[in-house]
């Protein structure tokens, strides 16, 4: 079993001193980022073989554990009124079976907009939800000034290494981001 890790630190790093460093540098992280992007293509592979495998061995048992449910349910059903008499669980050497009730919830036949109009039309619009937000987008277009709110934009530093597997679309994996 692996240890826990409980101290990092940071790793010994050769900085390039020319151009000519840098380039072989950026060459070396296309590299790497290749056999990164081998690995996880291979992983992604072979958990999704893994899925199909364990659906085809879960799916005949998932269809019988609903049969012996519903046998079950078959045989309490119409004994509800005597088994439930004194609980509403019944225990058995083999397990518990019963009927509980579920958590209260609302339902409608018609679509939220004509839930919200009809309980504003009757006089109860006190069971209509209203969800204030702040709109940074708007915030963002119009930049007014306000005192507590500022418009931040950082420079960020990025590389972009040639790979031998080129994707449709860029990916950004962010390795000292603090939350």
């Amino acid at each position: 079993m692996a240890k826990e890790i409980t101290r990092i630190k940071k790793s010994h790093t050769i900085v390039p001193r020319t151009i000519a460093q840098a380039n072989i540098l950026l060459g070396e992280l296309g590299s790497t980022q290749d056999e990164i992007t081998v690995i996880e293509k291979e992983l992604k592979e072979k958990i999704a073989l893994l899925k199909s495998e364990a659906e085809k061995k879960l799916q005949p048992l998932t269809v019988k554990r609903d049969v012996q449910i519903n046998a079950m349910f078959a045989f309490a059903d119409p004994r509800k009124a005597i088994l439930t008499k004194e609980t509403r669980s019944i225990t058995l050497s083999s397990g518990v079976f019963g009927w509980r009730m579920t958590t209260p919830r609302v339902e409608t036949d018609r679509s939220d907009e004509e839930v919200i109009a009809l309980l504003k039309r009757t006089k109860n619009a006190e069971f209509v939800r209203i969800i204030e937000e702040v709109d940074r987008q708007a915030l963002l277009a119009k930049r007014p000034v306000i005192a507590g709110i500022t418009y931040v934009q950082d420079d960020e530093f990025f590389v972009v290494p040639n790979q031998k597997c080129k994707k449709k679309k860029t990916f950004t994996h962010a390795i000292d981001r603090v939350k």
